[in-house]
């Protein structure tokens, strides 16, 4: 008989552990980068073999963004899932069923329409409160870094003062609310709740302190889902608005005035003035078409997502209206 020590195999386990997870870094990688060299590939050759047809570009740009949505849609379910506990299938149509508020002018309705929905059918606030802040939170990275190579490039005055403004303001306020909740909320919440119960005492310390112990476990389990999942989530944040820049370096031919010969460039003027840039008579072809093919590629799945969704909210609650 041989005997082995406990110190042998927890050193066979750490050993395996280690290897487990090289091999999911490995693949982790090379995903990464066949997915950019595929969105590099799409951004100089696509305009090329698309130049000679108007309506096959369109067709092609429409796809393209579809498939972008399709990606924000799983990042929602990835985010929402844990937090929420709520249905994969659900959360992706509630994404395109709540997709075209998000260009309706002045401002961007998709986060609140978005917001109130899963608070609704969830009814945890804190935890709602987190998934839409870690949502915008991967955007207002490689919009930040959109933004950099803007500036490293001198292509920042090409962009619309009005564009940058609404860009800038974006990503700092978005920056700054995940910052605190993620990096700051669960500690601070914490020495909080233990300040209030140690120096406080009343009817209403009960209620506050239920309201920091909320606002804690979703700023806690935020923290915990990005630490696990954030790489994964920087991956199809990266996919997306690679598939964003395809899409809009497919319509860069089609462009008049030349800083709108630049994708980057392109792509944040559509992002942020989308509604204004499909329907105005006095913009850049390029930039209105590309915002007509993101605003169509979103109408024609909208009505089926909105069925699809309303469908499996009501099924249940008039199951258990039966029931009773």
């Amino acid at each position: 008989m041989i005997f082995v020590s406990d110190n042998w195999i927890r050193k066979v386990s750490l050993f395996q552990n280690g290897v487990r997870i090289g091999l999911f870094r490995g693949r982790f990688l090379l995903t990464a980068l066949a997915t950019l060299c595929v969105l590099a590939a799409g951004w100089y050759i696509g305009p090329k073999l698309l130049r000679p047809s108007l309506s096959i570009t369109i067709i092609v740009t429409m796809l393209v963004y579809f498939l972008a949505h399709c990606f924000r849609a799983m990042r929602l379910c990835i985010i929402s899932g844990p937090l929420l506990k709520m249905p994969a299938r659900t959360i992706f149509l509630l994404h395109f069923a709540t997709a075209p508020f998000a260009i309706i002018p002045p401002f961007k309705l998709g986060e609140i329409v978005r917001f109130y929905t899963l608070w609704t059918i969830s009814r945890k606030l804190s935890e709602t409160i987190v998934t839409v802040l870690l949502d915008r939170l991967f955007d207002a990275i490689i919009l930040s870094l959109l933004l950099a190579w803007l500036v490293i490039n001198d292509h920042i005055d090409s962009v619309m003062d009005e564009s940058t403004r609404t860009v800038q303001w974006m990503i700092l306020a978005v920056t700054i609310s995940a910052g605190v909740c993620f990096l700051i909320g669960p500690r601070a919440l914490s020495s909080l709740q233990r300040y209030v119960m140690i120096h406080h005492s009343g009817r209403n310390v009960l209620v506050s302190l239920r309201l920091i112990d909320v606002l804690r476990k979703g700023t806690t389990s935020g923290e915990g889902l990005l630490r696990q999942q954030g790489p994964l989530l920087m991956m199809i944040t990266v996919l997306i608005w690679g598939l964003e820049l395809v899409a809009a370096a497919l319509f860069t031919p089609l462009a008049i005035f030349p800083e709108f010969h630049n994708a980057g460039v392109l792509l944040i003027n559509r992002t942020v003035q989308e509604w204004h840039a499909a329907f105005s008579s006095f913009i850049d072809p390029a930039l209105a078409t590309s915002a007509a093919s993101s605003i169509l590629a979103i109408f024609i799945v909208w009505p089926p997502s909105v069925y699809g969704y309303l469908t499996r909210i009501i099924t249940p609650s008039s199951r258990s209206q039966r029931l009773k």
